[in-house]
């Protein structure tokens, strides 16, 4: 099952829809959000409106020839530009500055879409400021980025910001099922991506479940007060995740474990991260004050502040590891 953007972001499409119609759509656009909101889709669908010869009810109809064209990527007045790797290439940016300075082909508008605009080069970024300080008229620019942050202030302050809220969990694990992943698979990476395409990459990677396998044998240790999971840190987990998104998913697997036990604690069994390990964490959630989760949460939250301030993977799950074990 793919989510129209009309059911991933209703109310931007609704404020799109009212802004085109008003004639009001402003030159200069950011997506900004977690993957698998709709920002590409939303983005595309502002080029569909506005070149749509068969609108109806302020919606393109996705049939007409320029719609189909649009979809196809083969019009030639919406130019997508998405980075090959890690950064927008040289050759690119290039392109980009060159269509820029160009009239419509066939119309009287254009529209630009830069994905993951966050991975322009400062010298790519600085290209696009002369267009957004002189705008061509009815040439409208959006980019999209899940870090607007590493975006220049320069650029973003000359953009119109758009902030995608992340797709309801139960609406994300209903999209999750359909595509075939398992309930239980579902209830937990509905809590780490939004996104099916990631979602669906974690699975079939050689590190996710060996990693969820690991963390839980350590959570249980830390559970029982068994010094192995000093141990653990070493020899399973700093093994198995290498590279910081796979530390940063450690930390959030541990966060929701605790979560889950703080739920049960207080008999708030629904919507668990882990339902299929239910009852063992009931257990452990019997076994716990109040005063030990709270000092576990917040040690847990710490410890994802020191691997954002640069502390080693090992030495941060090491120091969670002392705080945790009673």
């Amino acid at each position: 099952m793919t989510l129209t953007i009309e059911t991933l972001q209703p109310r931007l499409v609704a404020l799109f829809k009212s802004v085109i119609a008003r004639q009001q759509l402003s030159q200069g656009y950011l997506f900004s959000g977690d993957a698998g909101t709709g920002k590409s889709e939303l983005a595309t669908w502002v080029a569909l409106r506005l070149f749509c010869t068969h609108v109806v009810d302020g919606m393109p109809d996705g049939t007409c020839s320029e719609c189909q064209r649009i979809l196809s990527g083969n019009h030639p007045d919406v130019v997508k530009v998405a980075p090959e790797g890690q950064s927008l290439k040289i050759e690119q940016i290039r392109f980009l500055k060159q269509e820029l300075t160009k009239s419509g082909m066939e119309t009287n508008q254009r529209v630009f879409i830069i994905q993951d605009a966050d991975k322009m080069t400062v010298s790519a970024a600085n290209g696009l400021l002369k267009f957004l300080e002189e705008p061509a008229p009815q040439t409208y620019l959006i980019l999209t980025t899940t870090a607007k942050n590493q975006i220049l202030p320069t650029i973003i302050s000359r953009l119109q910001i758009i902030e995608f809220n992340r797709l309801p969990r139960p609406q994300l694990i209903a999209q999750l099922t359909a595509a075939g992943i398992n309930t239980v698979d579902a209830a937990l990476l509905a809590r780490l991506t939004n996104s099916l395409p990631t979602a669906q990459k974690w699975l079939a990677s050689d590190w996710f479940e060996p990693l969820r396998q690991k963390v839980w044998q350590w959570f249980g240790h830390v559970q029982e007060n068994n010094p192995l999971a000093f141990v653990d840190v070493q020899a399973n987990l700093v093994p198995v995740a290498k590279e910081r998104a796979i530390q940063n998913e450690v930390l959030a697997l541990i966060l929701l474990l605790l979560q889950d036990v703080l739920a049960l604690h207080f008999g708030r069994d629904t919507e668990l991260s882990f339902p299929g390990q239910r009852a063992q964490l009931s257990k452990w959630a019997e076994n716990v004050t109040n005063q030990q989760l709270l000092t576990q949460m917040e040690a847990a939250l710490a410890a994802q502040k020191y691997l954002t301030a640069n502390v080693s993977f090992q030495n941060t799950l090491e120091r969670l590891t002392l705080q945790l074990l009673k």
